[in-house]
């Protein structure tokens, strides 16, 4: 009876530190998109960083929220300046209105680790403006 009960302990335990496992991973603080101008010259992405992460990002099309893809940017801690040329998927964005989201990967895909608020990105022709 004992073994079942410290068996069962030791299971409970397992499920509830695996369950709050995204409570303990650190989420980006805050970060910043910074246009160009022309969309050949891409944007700036600059992220807030308690501790080194592996972060990407997750791309929306903003009218129908609709999911363009994940654009993963490499593994970072501090306050880095990375260069996003604006392709997702080796495609470059097309002209439209974007929302941007910061978030932390894990195996090449998103966690659900609540990330910074997300960032608008509007494309006119060849021009690019953020906000």
């Amino acid at each position: 009876m004992r073994g079942k009960l410290v068996g069962f302990l030791a299971v409970l335990v397992t499920m509830l530190a695996s369950s709050t496992a995204w409570a303990f991973r650190s989420a980006p603080a805050s970060f910043t998109l910074k246009a160009r101008g022309a969309v050949s010259r891409g944007v700036t992405v600059k992220p807030v960083l308690t501790k080194q992460r592996t972060i990407g990002l997750v791309v929306f099309r903003r009218l129908k929220h609709t999911k363009v893809g994940t654009v993963p940017l490499g593994t970072y801690s501090g306050r880095p300046s990375i260069h996003w040329n604006l392709k997702v998927h080796g495609k470059l964005l097309g002209s439209g209105s974007y929302v941007i989201s910061l978030r932390v990967f894990a195996h090449g895909k998103p966690t659900n680790t609540p990330g910074p608020r997300p960032r608008k990105l509007t494309i006119t022709g060849q021009r690019v403006t953020v906000g």
